[in-house]
């Protein structure tokens, strides 16, 4: 069958009166102006401009669908397949509600394929590649089994859980870096903009500095004179290591296992891990995907080569008539609880529940662990920011006050 072409999404100016009754004009975007105008009534009660507005590359940009906009997607038509609305319908109908250029894009390509005879799981993962990988072998799974609104309803869980945890995980870095990154550009600015001028008074003094005066003078000419090509260094060795990185597999092995050492964020970290894995199994597990590829979508979404490289361990394991249990114990990378309840699991023949509890235990573990470590790092940081502070202010006043006494 000859697929029809997909509408093309447009961009429209409309100005008008507003319910209130005050003048209003914005931008929306429509498959025609006859949906523009359909989308303005129920909001005005006269409409005097309304014209096609081509956007440029950045205002697509901004419109693109974002992760959050495919998640409030995948609930929404959860919801409506669950009330009894035929999937076709629900697609139109959030078509009309999506004001990004992004979000409505996917709904049509979507609904476009869907009337050219594709399966539910094929018209979603044409429509964007969100929908590839593990969300694809949940969705097939589900249509499978007839059971696609809760397979929707699971990966929107899924989806959210795993935002949250990113969220965390970035707000657990976000303050310690802030500060750090202030003292670093404070001290910089101290040691190349004030430090010379006091280094200018002491040359007329003619008489001996103290050593830490002496060592804070020399930092601070190896900065003016080196700091701008010791930047330019970092940042071409930046670009060059990214450019390479993907290749450089025993580097990001040993970086990685720095990162699980780590006295405060290497725990949280692994914690990160061990979520990311149980509930992908979970998920997968109660989709009804089988084992073997469960534990190839948590392998890929695990994070952490040192981590993937043990679901293979286990992957390879289970194939040869082992029982999860077993292989995770024998990879000797995961946590005890963990193994433990994988054992619990199986035995009960619950481990899709069981994993899901082990997962939302971690995630408290980490909220924890999060409230924990600002409480323990905030007062490191501020004598740290002080330490550096206080002890230039020191250096550069040690020899004033070593004259004031031989002139006393």
């Amino acid at each position: 069958m000859m697929s029809s072409p997909t509408p093309e999404l447009h961009r429209y100016y409309w100005q008008g009166i507003h319910l209130n009754q005050q003048r209003k004009a914005g931008h929306l975007w429509a498959f025609s102006q006859e949906e523009a105008l359909r989308q303005l009534q129920p909001t005005l009660t006269a409409i005097h401009i309304i014209r096609p507005a081509p956007p440029n590359r950045l205002t697509r940009w901004l419109n693109r669908a974002r992760v959050k906009d495919i998640t409030d997607l995948v609930r929404q038509l959860a919801i409506m397949l669950n009330a009894g609305l035929p999937i076709v319908q629900a697609l139109l109908l959030m078509a009309t509600q999506f004001s990004r250029f992004g979000g409505k894009l996917i709904v049509l390509q979507a609904h476009d394929a869907l009337m050219n005879g594709a399966s539910v799981t094929d018209a979603l993962q044409q429509s964007s590649s969100a929908f590839r990988g593990l969300y694809g072998d949940m969705l097939h799974a589900g249509e499978m089994t007839g059971r696609i609104a809760e397979t929707l309803a699971q990966i929107a869980d899924y989806r959210e859980k795993h935002a949250q945890l990113r969220a965390k995980m970035i707000k657990a870095a976000t303050y310690p870096s802030i500060v750090l990154a202030s003292a670093l550009l404070l001290t910089t600015l101290m040691l190349t903009k004030v430090i010379p001028e006091f280094a200018q008074m002491f040359a007329h003094m003619h008489a001996e500095l103290p050593w830490l005066t002496r060592q804070v003078l020399l930092v601070s000419d190896m900065l003016r004179f080196w700091g701008k090509w010791t930047v330019a260094l970092m940042i071409g060795m930046s670009c060059l290591l990214r450019c390479f990185w993907r290749r450089l597999t025993r580097l990001q092995t040993m970086v990685e296992i720095l990162q699980l050492k780590l006295p405060l964020f290497g725990p949280l970290r692994t914690k990160a891990i061990m979520i990311r894995c149980c509930r992908t199994l979970a998920t997968c597990y109660d989709c009804g995907i089988p084992l073997l590829d469960s534990l190839k979508s948590a392998q890929n979404i695990a994070g952490s080569l040192r981590y993937r490289a043990a679901l293979d361990t286990v992957l390879a394991q289970v194939s040869a008539g082992s029982s999860l249990y077993v292989a995770m114990q024998n990879s000797h990378h995961f946590p005890e609880f963990v193994t433990q309840m994988v054992f619990i699991g199986e035995e009960s023949g619950t481990l899709g529940q069981v994993l899901t509890k082990v997962a939302q235990q971690y995630e408290q573990d980490i909220d924890q662990s999060i409230e924990q470590l600002g409480e323990m790092i905030e007062p490191l940081l501020i004598v740290l920011l002080g330490g550096l502070i206080g002890g230039l202010v020191i250096a550069m006043y040690l020899p004033v006050f070593n004259l004031m006494q031989v002139m006393g």
